[in-house]
């Protein structure tokens, strides 16, 4: 196994792991902290998805910037997913640095879901 595979791999898995400890979390009513997952979850499976590709960027802006490129202006992956993506992640910034951050709970189970849909397309990808 390559280094980029065994990479790929653990990014998955990271992946995986991220969006059961949101599930956890949102059982236990970690709201924000459950969206901040879903996010990394989303992440760590576009960063799989660029490795593929030889694509390693250095910040979470490049990731996003490199993800559109790649997989939604090519029409790889759905634009939906680009927006729930660039709505995690800024939902995940809001959550962590800004002073009194508002999360609505009934939305949190919709991300996890998306999410979860969202990993599979990459694998799917992955596997081509």
């Amino acid at each position: 196994m390559s280094t980029n595979e065994e990479y790929i791999k653990y990014k998955i898995e990271k992946a995986n792991e991220a969006i059961a400890v949101a599930k956890l979390l949102t059982l236990n009513k970690y709201f924000a902290d459950a969206l901040a997952k879903c996010y990394y979850a989303a992440f760590y499976a576009v960063s799989a998805a660029l490795i593929n590709k030889e694509l390693n960027p250095k910040t979470h802006s490049g990731a996003k910037s490199l993800f559109h490129k790649e997989f939604i202006i090519t029409g790889i992956i759905d634009k939906k997913f680009a927006l729930m993506y660039d709505i995690l992640l800024a939902k995940r910034f809001e959550a962590d640095y800004e002073i009194f951050a508002f999360v609505d709970a009934e939305e949190v189970p919709n991300y996890i879901n998306q999410v979860e849909i969202f990993i599979e397309l990459i694998k799917k990808e992955l596997k081509k």
